[in-house]
Order: structure tokens, then C-alpha cells, then sequence
């Protein structure tokens, strides 16, 4: 979802974002793949993965010294199977001159474990070295992309999948599901009331899901300011009541027991929104929310780290690292904010939309970085927008799966994470009908 301040329809492409291989891109996701099979070797020549193996073999002996290891090399780059070959038999032949053996695990005094992953502009390799209980060794090295090779990966390890929920006329701003005694419900938000559905047992949702949730309370949204044309909204379970939620200039707070009652309040301020959480922990960062507008301010409270403001953006997403947290913003320019809590470096070489949303998973890292694609990126198909993950392992995005699509014309209008952070909610809106449909966005593990 892309929106500007000039033109506010969701998912269009954030401008300026344009990636070195625009070209390649369009031709979508098949053309791609052929790319990377067929096109991709002639360029990467043995020599060239044989001198970078060699590279990174001299960087792990310095890390391991001599002894007997447990290799394990896995490839989650575009490169094919004949070209990893070459990469390992390298890499093994190396690590053998400067006294590293690869052996068995029941052998081995240590493991080592590289991973061949890429970038938007380079081939990337990492290391992680582990003897006994010491602290892990990284080392890393990297290697030129093709002008002409594909941005994704083609064997990738990671799954999307998007189940639907929920579907009404009335424009959807977000929803929870929640397990409630009873049997599960259904909370959704839109720019008038907060409802709870009942899910009806076994009851097939067909072509219309709103049948396998049965209405149960309703309880509208009072608020004296007039919401921008494209609001937005979001829900946050909560511990100690339901939920709460937010909206432009407007916070809103459920009771705890039935029957639902909510309770709203204007902000203080007519400028700005009080901070909306951006994560569903207690502690987290909290952005300031243009009331008049579909954006947030820039102002953060707290701050990351030392870092208490950023350009304006749209959509954040919290990616965890070992001492500090990752921060990706979607900024209103276009651009993508990587913020540690002591620098912000920029991105604009990424074709994203504006929707971004972590997500915790027992694959790659542990959270992968869900962002909203327009439809010519992938499909060539401009009206069906989609989602893909990525991770970022050495601050440049990394595709880890390949796009999730929905069926028809369809506009991401919304991407948010579940309060719990093991799943997104991705609110589309249909172009031949202009209802609104709630997905839940869920990772399992490739092969």
C-alpha cells in the first residue's frame, strides 16, 4: 500500500523506489526464475565462486583455528544447485589447507554453519562458528550481483500463507481473533463501531466467510472530529480488558467482561494524535499519529534507542537482534528507515509498498519482515497487489519467500501484526465489488 499526500488510494507504489533491476522485475515471477537458472551461471563463473568460497574459508580458519568440524552449507540464494556445488567443494578444499576438516557431528569438536543468501545488489555469505559452549564467531563475505539476475531467491525457504477471515461492505480497519470461553470470536474495526463475531463451530465459510461468524455485540465509536477520508485504524489486545483501540485523534478502551463496552476519547491535541504503539508490547516504541492525515509524525515516545525522531512514515516493523532491536520504517518520501538506535540508514532501492509488519516464526532468523508489493512487480498485473517476506541479514532486504497473491483485483489497503506477533492481519479491498476482506497472514518453513 503506497499513499502520498498528493494522492491517498492505498498500494500504490511508493515513489522513487525503484530498484537497480527494474527491468528484470517486470517480467515476472517465472521469467524470473529462468533468470536465475539459466542466466545467472553464465555470469557467476567458477572462478568467481571459487575465489569468494576461498575467501570466506580463510576468514572461518582465522575465526575456528585448525581442528574437525561439522559443515553445513545452505542455500537460500538464487544460485543453482550446480553453482552450490562448486561453492562447498571450494569452500571444503580451502578449509583443508588451513587445517579445518569437515567431519561428522559426533566427530567434530565445533559446527560450522554458512548460509548463501543475497541482497538487491550482492550475493552475501555468512559463517557462524561454534566450539562447545563459547560464544558464536561470524564471519562474512560478499559477492558482486549480476546487472541482469533476479532480486528473489529462487528456491526460497520460507511459505506465506493467507487465510480469510472476514468480509464486509463497510471498509475494514483492522481484526483480531481471540479464544474467548465460548469459542473463538472475531473483533473487527472499522470508522463506525467495533463488533464481535461469534464463530459459528463447523459451519463452512464458502464463498462468503462472514457466514461462519455469528454477530454477537456491536458498540460504536464516538468521537466529536471529523476522520480523514482515508482512515486508518488499529486493535490491540490487552491483559487486563479486551482491547484497545486506536484511530486519528481518537483512543478507545474495551471493558473486560460482557457485555462489550467501550469507551472513547478525544485527543487533546487538534494537530496530533497521542502515540500509538507499535508493537503490542507494554514497552514499546510509540509513534505520534497525524490526526488529519493517514501517517504518523515522526515523533517517537519513547524514542529508539537514542533516536527520538524520524522522517514521517506510514507502517514500522520491530526486527530483533541478539543486543538491540531493528527498526524498519516505510517513510511518506518513499524511502525505507533502517534504525538501530544509533544510526538510520536509508534505502531507496526497493519496490514496496507502503505496508510493513514483523512476524515471529521458527524459520530463518525468528521474524521475517512482511512487505506489501504492487501486483506489476510480481503477477504484471498492477491491480493485484501481494505480500512477501524478507529478512535483512546484513541491513539490505533479502527475499526469503516468494509472493503471496490474492485471488482478483484486489488493493492491500492495511498490514498489521497480531497482537501475539505470530501472524499479520492484511485488510485488501476489492476493486469490481469495493468490499473489504480481512486475511490472516501466517509463515511455516520450506524445505
Amino acid at each position: 500500500m503506497a499513499r502520498s499526500r498528493s494522492s491517498t488510494r492505498y498500494n500504490q507504489r511508493i515513489p522513487h523506489m525503484q530498484a537497480r533491476t527494474s527491468s528484470g522485475l517486470r517480467l515476472g515471477w517465472l521469467t524470473s526464475f529462468l533468470l536465475a537458472t539459466v542466466v545467472l551461471p553464465s555470469f557467476l563463473c567458477a572462478s568467481n565462486l571459487g575465489d569468494t568460497a576461498r575467501q570466506l574459508a580463510h576468514k572461518i580458519a582465522a575465526a575456528a583455528g585448525p581442528g574437525a568440524f561439522a559443515l553445513d552449507v545452505t542455500n537460500r540464494s538464487s544460485l543453482d544447485d550446480k553453482s552450490v556445488r562448486e561453492v562447498r567443494s571450494a569452500l571444503e578444499a580451502q578449509l583443508h589447507v588451513e587445517g579445518v576438516h569437515a567431519t561428522k557431528a559426533e566427530q567434530a569438536m565445533g559446527t560450522i554453519e554458512v548460509v548463501l543468501s543475497e541482497s538487491l545488489r550482492e550475493y552475501v555469505w555468512t559463517a557462524e562458528i561454534v566450539i562447545g559452549s563459547d560464544e558464536k564467531k561470524v564471519a562474512m563475505v560478499s559477492l558482486a550481483r549480476s546487472p541482469t539476475g533476479t532480486p528473489f531467491a529462487a528456491a526460497m525457504p520460507i511459505a506465506l500463507k493467507a487465510t480469510l477471515l472476514f468480509a464486509q461492505e463497510q471498509p475494514i480497519l483492522d481484526v483480531s481473533l481471540v479464544e474467548m470461553p465460548g469459542g473463538s470470536r472475531l473483533i473487527v474495526l472499522d470508522d463506525g463501531k467495533v463488533a464481535i463475531y461469534r464463530h459459528q463451530g463447523a459451519t463452512p465459510a464458502g464463498p462468503n466467510p462472514a457466514r461462519a461468524w455469528e454477530f454477537e455485540a456491536s458498540s460504536p465509536i464516538a468521537h466529536s472530529r471529523t476522520f480523514p477520508r482515508d482512515v486508518r485504524g488499529r486493535l490491540l489486545l490487552r491483559r487486563d480488558h479486551l482491547f484497545d483501540a486506536y484511530l486519528p485523534g481518537t483512543f478507545c478502551r474495551s471493558n473486560s467482561s460482557a457485555p462489550l463496552l467501550i469507551v472513547c476519547n478525544d485527543t487533546d491535541d487538534l494537530t496530533y494524535d497521542d502515540p500509538w504503539p507499535l508493537t503490542s508490547d507494554d514497552g514499546s516504541v510509540r509513534a505520534f499519529y497525524a490526526a488529519s492525515r493517514n501517517f504518523f509524525t515522526g515523533a517517537l515516545s519513547p524514542g529508539i534507542g537514542k533516536v527520538s525522531n524520524v522522517p514521517s512514515f506510514y507502517s514500522a516493523a520491530a526486527l530483533p537482534r541478539s543486543s538491540y532491536t531493528l527498526w524498519v520504517l516505510a517513510a511518506v518520501d518513499g524511502s525505507l528507515h533502517l534504525v538501530d538506535g544509533m544510526t538510520d540508514q536509508v534505502i531507496r532501492s526497493a519496490k514496496w509498498g507502503s505496508d510493513l509488519a514483523a512476524v515471529h516464526s521458527a524459520c530463518g532468523t525468528g521474524t521475517q519482515l512482511l512487505a506489501s508489493e504492487s501486483g506489476s512487480l510480481t503477477s504484471g498485473n498492477s491491480e493485484r497487489d501481494s505480500l512477501r517476506a524478507f529478512e535483512i541479514p546484513d541491513r539490505d532486504p533479502v527475499a526469503a519467500s516468494s509472493a503471496v497473491e490474492f485471488d482478483g483485483r484486489v488493493v492491500i489497503v492495511a498490514l498489521w501484526p497480531e497482537s501475539s506477533g505470530n501472524g499479520a492481519t492484511a485488510i485488501v479491498r476489492r476493486k469490481e465489488t469495493g468490499w473489504y476482506e480481512a486475511y490472516r497472514v501466517s509463515i511455516s518453513c520450506g524445505n
